[in-house]
C-alpha cells in the first residue's frame, strides 16, 4: 500500500480537486444537495434537531458524529449559544462545542440585566458584557472580512434602543492605520464611534476588557433634549438615563453580514453567515471531514496529517495542542514525547506544554509552507514508526483520552476570567 507520506502529498497537492472529487460521489452529492436545499428553512433549535438529515449532516461537519446520538446535549450546547463565557459551549473543554453553537445561532445573542439597588443604600447596577474570548493581535479587513453584530439596550420599562455595528473595510476607512492589520484597540474605537452615532449615544459605552476582549456597559445620561440645554419641554425636555436596575438590559447578537459577498469575521460577536452563506460553510467543512475519515479507513497517519494541517492555523499556544487528542498525538510523533494520561497534575500540563512551546514554533504554522513541512515531516515519521494497519483512530477526534477534561476546563476558565 502506499506510504503516508506519498498519500498526505497526493492529496494535499491539490485539496481543491481532492474536495471536488469527493463531492461528486452519489452518497455525498445527495446528502449536501439536501442540506443546502433544507437549511434556509430551520429558524430555530427545534426545528434544527427535528430535521435528522440536517442535524447529522452538521453534526460530522463539525467533527462531531459520534455525538449525533446526544441531542439532549446538543440541545443545551444549540440553547445557550456561545456569545456568553458562561454558556454550556465555553465552559467545554472542545471548541468543537463553541463552534457548532456559533454556526447555529439562529439569531440568538445573549442578554444581561442590571440589578437593582441593594439595601443600606448602594446604587443600582449596571448592566454589562464582554464577549467569550479576547480578540486577535490583529484582523484583515481589507478585503472582504466584515463583523456584524447588532447592540441593544433597554433604557426604561418602556424603551428599548439600538444599532447594529458593522466592521468592514468601507467603515474602519480612515479610522485605522492599517486596514490589513487592524488592532483590538482599533476594532473597540470603531465600535465605541458607532455605538455614539447612534441612539444609544452616552447610554452604552464599548472598549476593551482586561482580559482583551470586547466589553460593553450601560451607562448614566441626562439627555437635555433638542436644545441641548437644561429645563425645557416637549422635544426639548430633559430626560435622565439610570445605568443600573433591572430596567437597564444589554442584548448583542448576531447581524446579517451587509452583502453577500462578505465573509464573516469573529471578533466575539458577529458570526452570524445567513442560511446561505452557513450552508456553504458547512458544506465545505463536511467535505473535508468525509475525505479525511476516508483517507483514516486506509491510514491513520494521513487522517492526522489532514487533520494537523487544518487545524493547526487556528492554534495560538501549546495548550490548544494539548487540548486536542488528535493534534497531540501528532506533536508527540514529531517531537518523540510518548503519550499521557488523563489523570496528569496541572504541573505535569505545564511542564508539556512548556517542551512542546520550546520545539514547536506555534505562531510558524500560519505559514502555509512552514505547515506543510511540520506536516510532511509528521508522516515521514509515522511511516519509520508504524504500519498500515494501525490502531483505529476514531478515539483520538472525540475528545476522550488525552488530557483530563475537568482541567481543560478550569484552565479555560482560567483564560477567559470564569
Amino acid at each position: 500500500m502506499t506510504d503516508t507520506l506519498t498519500s498526505y502529498r497526493l492529496i494535499a497537492k491539490d485539496l481543491t480537486a481532492s474536495l471536488k472529487r469527493k463531492a461528486a460521489e452519489p452518497s455525498v452529492a445527495r446528502e449536501t444537495a439536501y442540506y443546502e436545499a433544507n437549511i434556509g428553512r430551520v429558524k430555530t433549535v427545534d426545528d434544527f434537531l427535528g430535521d435528522q438529515r440536517l442535524y447529522t449532516y452538521a453534526m460530522k461537519a463539525y467533527g462531531l458524529e459520534e455525538m449525533t446520538y446526544a441531542k439532549a446535549f446538543m440541545r443545551k450546547v444549540l440553547e445557550e449559544g456561545a456569545a456568553s463565557s458562561a454558556s454550556f459551549a465555553n465552559r467545554l473543554a472542545d471548541d468543537r462545542y463553541t463552534a457548532f453553537a456559533k454556526a447555529f445561532s439562529f439569531g440568538q445573542g445573549v442578554t444581561v440585566k442590571g440589578t437593582d439597588p441593594a439595601r443600606f443604600g448602594l446604587p443600582a447596577v449596571a448592566a454589562s458584557l464582554s464577549a467569550p474570548k479576547r480578540l486577535a493581535d490583529t484582523y484583515d479587513f481589507s478585503g472582504r472580512a466584515e463583523s456584524s453584530f447588532l447592540v441593544e439596550s433597554r433604557i426604561d420599562a418602556t424603551t428599548t434602543q439600538s444599532v447594529t455595528v458593522r466592521l468592514n473595510a468601507k467603515t474602519l476607512a480612515g479610522q485605522v492605520a492599517d486596514l490589513s492589520k487592524v488592532t483590538p484597540a482599533e476594532i473597540a474605537a470603531a465600535v465605541a464611534a458607532q455605538i455614539d452615532a447612534s441612539a444609544l449615544k452616552g447610554k452604552v459605552q464599548a472598549g476593551l476588557a482586561a482580559d482583551g476582549s470586547l466589553f460593553f456597559q450601560t451607562t448614566a445620561l441626562t439627555d437635555f433634549g433638542a436644545d441641548g440645554r437644561a429645563g425645557g419641554t416637549g422635544l426639548d425636555a430633559d430626560t435622565l438615563v439610570n445605568a443600573g436596575g433591572t430596567n437597564r438590559s444589554l442584548t448583542i447578537r448576531n447581524a446579517p453580514l451587509s452583502a453577500a459577498d462578505k465573509l464573516a469575521t469573529d471578533v466575539g460577536f458577529g458570526t452570524d453567515l445567513g442560511p446561505d452563506a452557513l450552508a456553504q460553510t458547512v458544506t465545505q467543512a463536511y467535505l473535508r471531514q468525509s475525505l479525511e475519515s476516508e483517507a483514516g479507513d486506509a491510514d491513520t497517519g494521513v487522517r492526522l496529517a489532514l487533520y494537523f494541517a487544518r487545524k493547526a492555523p487556528t492554534l495560538t499556544s501549546a495548550y490548544d495542542i494539548l487540548g486536542d487528542a488528535a493534534l497531540s498525538q501528532v506533536a508527540n510523533t514529531v517531537i518523540g514525547l510518548p503519550a499521557t494520561s488523563g489523570a496528569a497534575t496541572s504541573e505535569a500540563l505545564a511542564r508539556r506544554a512548556d517542551l512542546i512551546a520550546k520545539k514547536i514554533d506555534v505562531a510558524s504554522l500560519k505559514d502555509p509552507a512552514k505547515l506543510d513541512a511540520f506536516v510532511r515531516r509528521f508522516a515521514a515519521i509515522w511511516d519509520a514508526q508504524n504500519n498500515t494497519a494501525s490502531a483505529p483512530v476514531l478515539a483520538l477526534f472525540t475528545g476522550s483520552g488525552g488530557i483530563d477534561a475537568e482541567m481543560l476546563m478550569n484552565r479555560q476558565a482560567a483564560r477567559i476570567g470564569g
